[in-house]
């Protein structure tokens, strides 16, 4: 009993703390030491016990499972925590890894997979379903589209502008260095930012290292 992975379920729909509990009962390795229907639930339960694995929903009244996992992992930062939810959108499993998670999976995974999950997080590991995993990286695939599209739409002389500028030259060494007006060059750095949908000099300069124009 002592080298089974203790688990805790958190959960506000009973029925689904029930089915996952009776799902777990068969896994020889796991035992679910503790049912919560709420964050706050949970946080008392975490003072009685210490399980390795704590898999947890999104969507519950008073603190999400955002909420309840960036406390929970400043308060217990070696506990590993698994999202169980109906949500596979890019925002919440972003948030979700922001927060802490060590893996995602969907609501309608198999019990097969979801022991699977459980265990490989409890070893230190992530664990992301196939349809976490696709929505990740087609939102990583359509981030760098865009960007690498802003490219094309700059000049020569506007790539240029923008390299001097993100190494720290100022609007005046910038025309010395390319034998133009200050006015041509402020101009010039107008048009980068509205092409590129930049706001200010600060962005600019992030926009410039996150397409290579100049390394760091």
């Amino acid at each position: 009993m002592a080298n089974k992975i203790q688990v805790v379920i958190v959960d506000d729909h009973k029925l689904v703390t029930d089915c996952i509990g009776l799902f777990l009962k068969g896994a020889k390795d796991i035992e679910v030491v503790g049912v919560a229907h709420s964050g706050k639930e949970a946080l008392n339960i975490l003072k009685e016990v210490t399980p390795q694995v704590l898999l947890l929903d999104i969507s519950m009244p008073e603190m999400s499972g955002i909420e309840l996992t960036e406390t929970i992992k400043k308060k217990y930062p070696d506990m590993r925590i698994l999202i169980l939810s109906m949500h596979s959108d890019y925002n919440n499993i972003s948030d979700a890894i922001d927060a802490g998670a060590d893996g995602y999976v969907p609501k309608d995974v198999s019990s097969e997979e979801l022991v699977e999950a459980i265990e490989t997080v409890s070893r230190g590991k992530n664990y992301f379903h196939s349809t976490i995993s696709d929505e990740i990286v087609k939102n990583y695939a359509n981030k760098r589209q865009k960007s690498t599209n802003m490219l094309p739409q700059l000049t020569k002389r506007e790539l240029e502008v923008l390299q001097l500028f993100a190494e720290g030259f100022n609007n005046s060494e910038i025309a010395d260095k390319l034998f133009l007006s200050v006015r041509t060059i402020e101009s010039h750095k107008n048009h980068i930012l509205q092409k590129t949908n930049m706001k200010n000099s600060v962005e600019l300069i992030k926009f410039a290292i996150r397409n290579k124009i100049i390394e760091i």
